[in-house]
């Protein structure tokens, strides 16, 4: 009797916990999906619309004479079995928004 008993029990919790599995890796994808489709203002925002969420990283932040923030931006562009090339440019504010300009070395 005992030993049907202890099954038993272990059977439900198999049960929970793959439920609770479940419900956990469902949670994860609504974040993840509502992180994709929330709009960032400002730079960010612009930077993600330009080159994609996640595409780009920034390198470095500077300050211009004006006290506008600068920022140098490099996008890796990845081939099979080769060093990866980088894309370098510098993203900035205007009057009329932002702008960007590839940097070449």
């Amino acid at each position: 009797m005992l030993k049907i008993l202890v099954f038993v029990l272990i059977a439900i919790n198999l049960v929970l916990f793959s439920m609770f599995f479940e419900g956990l890796i469902e949670q994860y994808k609504l974040e993840k999906e509502e992180a994709k489709n929330t709009v960032k203002g400002g730079m960010e925002g612009y930077l993600e619309q330009t080159f994609g969420i996640g595409a780009f990283k920034i390198f470095k932040s500077m300050v211009d004479i004006d006290g506008n923030v600068r920022y140098l931006v490099y996008l890796p562009k990845y081939e099979w079995f080769k060093a990866p090339t980088y894309q370098w440019y510098e993203v900035y504010a205007t009057q009329n928004g932002y702008q960007h300009t590839e940097v070449n070395r």
